[in-house]
């Protein structure tokens, strides 16, 4: 429900924000079957989704990256 108050609106807008910085892009990724369940397997023993595993490795990556770059 939406109200006409002041406060009501601003309550969702602050709340909105908060969903608008939660929400993630979505990427297609094609991989070998092999890899898939490399990743499956390994996501597993992480106690992790593939998905929050390969976002893990890519963070991962991305960061170690930088890292040699700025040296």
């Amino acid at each position: 429900m939406v109200s006409n108050t002041g406060n009501k609106i601003k309550t969702n807008d602050r709340h909105k924000s908060r969903r608008e910085k939660l929400v993630k892009k979505k990427l297609l990724l094609r991989i070998d079957p092999k890899l898939h369940d490399e990743l499956r397997k390994w996501a597993d023993d992480d106690f992790r989704s593939i998905n929050a595993q390969i976002e893990f490795l890519l963070k991962k990556a991305v960061a170690e990256n930088r890292r040699e770059s700025s040296d």
